[in-house]
């Protein structure tokens, strides 16, 4: 779950980029909204309660959302000055809605394994360790609690 979790979050520097160079909100609730859909139908599937699986994606969009704003507050990094632009529907997307496949059948593995005092804290210290911003934690660590809740 931590890898995962850690991984969807590295992609949110070449979401903000791209939406920095389109002066594109932050926020899609459209997009958003199709994607939670999306993750319960796929849950419910997988034998998760529904609920839980939209309560855990809609952190992890909140976590992204926070990611972007902290990014984008500062003026674009040199490591970005003459980096291609990814685009978003052929690149980035199909990685993320891939990680959120895989996030799926991680949260019915750690659902079965019963310990998710120890995930919870593996995740915040590795996402601690990768320097995130307290908030984007915050918002991943609810998000977690929420979907290895009964």
């Amino acid at each position: 779950m931590t890898l995962l979790v850690a991984e969807r979050l590295s992609w949110m520097d070449e979401v903000a980029e791209v939406k920095r160079a389109k002066a594109a909100p932050i926020s899609d609730p459209v997009r958003e909204e199709v994607l939670l859909q999306a993750m319960e139908k796929q849950g419910k599937e997988a034998g998760l309660p529904p609920e839980r699986v939209r309560q855990f994606f809609a952190c992890q969009i909140l976590a992204a959302k926070a990611f972007q704003e902290d990014w984008l507050s500062r003026p674009k990094p040199e490591s970005w000055r003459d980096r291609p632009l990814p685009d978003l529907t052929t690149e980035v997307r199909p990685r993320l809605d891939d990680i959120g496949h895989r996030m799926i059948a991680a949260l019915v593995h750690s659902r079965q394994s019963g310990d998710a005092g120890l995930i919870v804290r593996h995740t915040r210290d590795a996402l601690q360790q990768q320097g995130y911003a307290e908030v984007v934690i915050d918002y991943v660590i609810q998000g977690v609690k929420a979907g290895l809740s009964p």
